[in-house]
């Protein structure tokens, strides 16, 4: 896809209706899938490896995924990704042991990095700097309003037809995202790793990427997010509301809700916010305003309390998604596009696997109430070194103030 052939329908069809249903297919099982591991009777630490088992099969895709992209294409990785991830959440409803429902969680894992490593070469590919905070911003919107809907939705099938019929449910919006991915989805002319004499895979480029103190710090954040997404806001939140509180699966998958459609609500605007400020201080912003949710989800004591607590989490971590990717690509804009985005997609997903990992081992030894001030704790760390080591790579404010 040169960059003179985009237009909006090209955009909006083969960048941001696939991510709908595939976010929308990730959701709909968020707020059960706590709750559909501890049915076959284990502690919150063995239930929390229903999240970790998917982190561990996309931190083991990930460099593969990179250069796989790099060498044979965006799209063939992306379409076997998706027929991956339709494939085994159809048989995670079927499972008959915790171990089985694993092995089906790993292979979304695999899936996943396939179909998120490809996308976002993909948009590394074809995004200008100016762009790629707006760009980003209305990708992630796409991405929201799947997620936004998905755990209601998910919590209400859960509640009328068992906790294994949205994993139904999930299959089905795969297949339709598998679909819209062979139609719409065009190859870019950048995808083939023939851009220069060094190899992709070399100990050369990853000496360059790890001593980029930008692409570092970028990874560094999105391991924090998303060690909090998964730790807290797929894990803990859940076990919190029915173990602490009391509520019900409806409930539950509206709170998460509240989290990611406050995320919809804005994700635009600190998509320009991105572009115009820079990459730095919204990453920054995003940090300290997550922080703060942390700390308040533990003193909650009703379903109205967790639900604002959820909501300035989704303030918080609105910037999350696009500003780090963003600056991550700016900071690596000269190396190979699929490694560069699959090695920074491995700092995500370590933060994916140890996060629900470690907080419900904290969980069992000290309680539902702990892991929170201890995620608290990691964001506001990574927050500060953020603040000391991290240069800024594109702001329009700034490049309008130098002219």
């Amino acid at each position: 896809m040169r960059l003179g052939e985009r237009s909006a329908l090209s955009d909006v069809m083969s960048i941001y209706v696939p991510s709908f249903f595939i976010f929308l297919g990730m959701s709909l099982i968020s707020p059960i899938l706590p709750l559909y591991a501890r049915s076959f009777d284990v502690s919150y630490a063995l239930a929390s490896l229903a999240i970790s088992m998917y982190a561990i099969g996309r931190f083991l895709a990930d460099i593969p995924t990179g250069i796989a992209a790099d060498r044979f294409g965006r799209k063939p990785i992306m379409v076997l990704g998706t027929i991956l991830l339709t494939a085994a959440s159809f048989l995670n409803a079927l499972a008959t042991s915790f171990w089985e429902f694993l092995l089906y969680r790993l292979i979304q894992g695999f899936g996943s990095s396939m179909w998120m490593t490809g996308r976002t070469a993909l948009l590394a590919d074809i995004l200008r700097p100016e762009e790629r905070g707006r760009v980003m911003g209305y990708f992630q919107a796409f991405m929201l309003i799947g997620s936004s809907a998905g755990p209601t939705i998910g919590g209400i099938v859960a509640a009328i037809w068992g906790l294994g019929a949205p994993f139904y449910l999930y299959a089905l919006t795969g297949l339709v995202s598998l679909i819209i991915t062979i139609v719409w989805i065009r190859e870019t002319e950048y995808s083939r790793d023939g851009q220069g004499e060094e190899p992709s895979l070399s100990l050369q480029v990853f000496s360059r990427l790890l001593s980029n103190r930008s692409y570092t710090m970028a990874c560094l954040a999105t391991f924090t997010v998303f060690f909090m997404r998964t730790g807290i806001r797929g894990t803990m939140i859940p076990l919190y509301g029915d173990g602490v509180l009391g509520l019900d699966t409806a409930s539950i998958g509206a709170v998460i809700s509240y989290a990611t459609f406050t995320n919809l609500l804005l994700t635009i605007p600190f998509g320009y916010a991105t572009d115009y400020f820079g990459r730095k201080p919204t990453i920054l912003f995003s940090l300290v305003v997550t922080g703060a949710s942390s700390i308040l989800f533990p003193v909650t004591s009703d379903y109205l309390q967790l639900s604002l607590a959820a909501v300035l989490l989704g303030i918080g971590t609105t910037g999350a998604g696009q500003a780090p990717l963003a600056l991550a690509t700016d900071a690596s804009i000269s190396e190979p596009k699929g490694l560069s985005m699959g090695l920074y997609r491995l700092f995500g997903d370590v933060g994916f696997i140890v996060g629900p990992i470690a907080l419900g081992l904290i969980a069992d030894y000290y309680g539902l109430r702990m892991p929170f001030y201890f995620t608290a704790l990691l964001v506001f760390i990574n927050a500060f070194l953020i603040l000391l080591l991290a240069e800024e790579t594109y702001s329009k404010r700034r490049l309008n103030r130098s002219k």
